[in-house]
């Protein structure tokens, strides 16, 4: 056989080789120097019209779950409004001790025996709060809820009488700061507290609508009331509407009421949204996470995401359009400091709940990798490139030295991922933990660092935490 041919066979065979899962790589610079937001928090809301749900709540299993097994260190629940029906002119009137926690079926109590619960076993967690509506005796249309849904402009309340009476918005903060006393007093105190759910709204649930320039207002008096009554710790977090309802009359109008009164903008500390496109349908894309991040960050004030949907369950939708898209977009694009969707669990399958009851599912695992990983103080640190075929965001604790790296290959190839790993000195092994088509958050072998790099590689369709310590 001729030296030609021979060459011609082999390139032939070279060709017709299928290319091997380490022709595809991710190269990632982490930089330990270079930093972003200090995270708060992950946590969720509770679902509170089913007595199915309250038994479950209150066992001290499922309180475990949430602190212990996933990992959350936040829990925001609604402020109801039927807690003080008894209609009164005079804000002195207006007493903690009067307020009912059994109205609505014994919607308050659960919250507060939820967060007795969980204060117990970490009692770090930061309890939020939000009102849905105020007492109905307080709005024009004397009703919690409206008749229909609907939807007004930040500068046009549009006819819709699902709004506080101007004549007692000192009495709406009044009721507030009564309701921080009475969590005080029952043993679970507010860390932070919202006027509005999804302010831009009208629904036939609880609701109430604020415009911008009275919403500003809301904040402004809030704050003073807050301070007055000694609760300036007490943050105050807003507007609470679309993370992408940036549109003239949407988000990004609220925003601009805010900014544009320096009063409310001293008022306000965190500016927090929620991740749907309607109230229902989940938006969780980098690209309204940063919009919003370009809208705030003049203000040197947090941005927290305090409801939303994280899509499905089922692998391997929670890395590829789920919750782990959600979380990395949120904490990656957009400088989010607390994530805290929409609640902890559902009867079924869905894009509400992160688990199902009390059984954890991939979607929940996936959460799990950033909530029981990234804890509070923890400084996002520089992740170059942090989007691409495979997603990569770097965590460092500094007090405790805890170095945590999330990395999430959605793709069907399987990925070297090549860490440089610059301005970490003293970093050590890193211990690796998968969740996969067949594992969940399993560990893995100890992956080595030798001269500031580190190779690993990843399995197709696989989210992998690492985390490490420096020690120098």
């Amino acid at each position: 056989m001729s030296t030609r041919l021979m060459q011609v066979i082999a390139l032939m065979l070279i060709l017709t080789i299928p290319p091997t899962a380490s022709v595809y790589a991710t190269d990632v610079v982490i930089d330990g120097a270079r930093s972003y937001q200090t995270i708060e928090g992950f946590g969720t809301c509770l679902i509170a019209w089913s007595g199915r749900f309250r038994e479950l709540y209150r066992t001290e299993e499922f309180q475990k779950i949430y602190v212990k097994g996933v990992g959350f260190n936040m829990l925001r629940v609604n402020m109801w409004g039927p807690t003080f029906d008894k209609p009164t002119d005079d804000i002195s009137q207006i007493h903690c001790e009067d307020f009912n926690m059994e109205a609505n079926g014994g919607r308050p109590q659960i919250f507060v025996d939820f967060g007795r619960g969980i204060l117990k076993l970490n009692s770090g967690i930061k309890i939020i709060g939000t009102v849905w509506s105020p007492p109905s005796w307080m709005k024009i249309n004397k009703s919690i809820t409206d008749k229909k849904s609907g939807s007004i402009r930040a500068g046009d309340y549009r006819g819709f009488t699902n709004r506080v009476d101007p004549k007692y918005f000192r009495h709406f903060c009044k009721w507030m700061v009564e309701y921080l006393k009475l969590h005080d007093k029952l043993g679970v105190p507010f860390y932070a507290v919202s006027p509005g759910n999804e302010v831009q709204f009208t629904q036939s649930f609880e609701s109430c609508v604020w415009d911008g320039r009275d919403f500003a207002n809301i904040i402004i008096m809030l704050r003073e009331m807050l301070d007055a009554e000694g609760y300036g710790h007490v943050k105050i977090f807003g507007p609470e509407t679309m993370t992408s309802h940036l549109y003239e009359g949407g988000t990004g109008s609220y925003v601009k009421a805010i900014k544009n009164n320096p009063n409310a903008l001293e008022a306000i500390d965190v500016f927090a949204t929620h991740g749907y496109e309607d109230g229902v349908k989940a938006e969780m894309s980098a690209t309204s996470s940063r919009r919003f991040w370009d809208l705030i960050k003049d203000t040197d004030k947090p941005f927290w995401i305090t409801e939303g949907g994280t899509g499905g369950h089922d692998w391997p939708e929670p890395i590829q359009k789920g919750i782990g898209n959600a979380l990395h977009n949120a904490l990656v694009a957009g400088n989010c400091s607390a994530f805290v969707p929409w609640q902890i669990t559902e009867r079924r399958k869905n894009t509400h709940g992160i688990m199902l009851m009390s059984e954890y599912t991939p979607k929940t695992y996936t959460a799990m990798h950033y909530s029981r990983f990234i804890r509070p103080g923890a400084v996002r640190i520089d992740a170059q490139p942090g989007f691409g075929d495979v997603q990569v965001g770097a965590f460092l604790h500094k007090q405790s030295r805890e170095l945590t790296i999330i990395a999430i290959n959605p793709t069907n190839k399987e990925q070297a991922l090549n860490m440089t790993l610059n301005n970490l000195e003293g970093l050590g092994p890193l211990k690796a933990y998968r969740t996969s088509s067949s594992e969940n958050l399993n560990e893995t072998a100890e992956v080595p660092v030798n001269n500031n790099e580190s190779v690993f590689q990843m399995m197709p369709q696989s989210i992998v935490t690492f985390s490490g310590k420096i020690t120098k």
